[in-house]
């Protein structure tokens, strides 16, 4: 006889509930962010500012609890540091050469 699978207990996500914007009061929002991202190949870093706009849209529609930006990760130095360190990492793997999924 097979014993029963476990269950899980649910955990709620850290930030609470994320609703849905029925209504679209952030619509322009999430459109320019997917555009930024779809026309820079999915490089998220390049879009912090299109992303910012749309959480803070989402904020100031009750869509979200409001939070400071810097909470959130966003501030003037962090992205453009996190900009020069992930093009130059990049650039490193690729003067080296590299095989994908071995990691040194």
């Amino acid at each position: 006889m097979a014993s029963p699978a476990r269950s899980l207990n649910p955990t709620p996500p850290l930030k609470g509930s994320f609703p849905l914007d029925h209504f679209g009061e952030c619509k322009a929002f999430r459109i320019d962010y997917l555009k930024c991202l779809k026309e820079r190949d999915g490089a998220q870093y390049e879009c912090r500012d299109v992303a910012q706009r749309y959480l803070q849209c989402r904020m100031d529609a009750g869509l979200m609890e409001k939070e400071e930006m810097s909470k959130l990760g966003y501030t003037k130095s962090n992205s453009n540091r996190r900009r020069v360190s992930q093009d130059s990492y990049k650039k490193s793997k690729e003067s080296k050469g590299f095989i994908a999924g071995l990691s040194k």
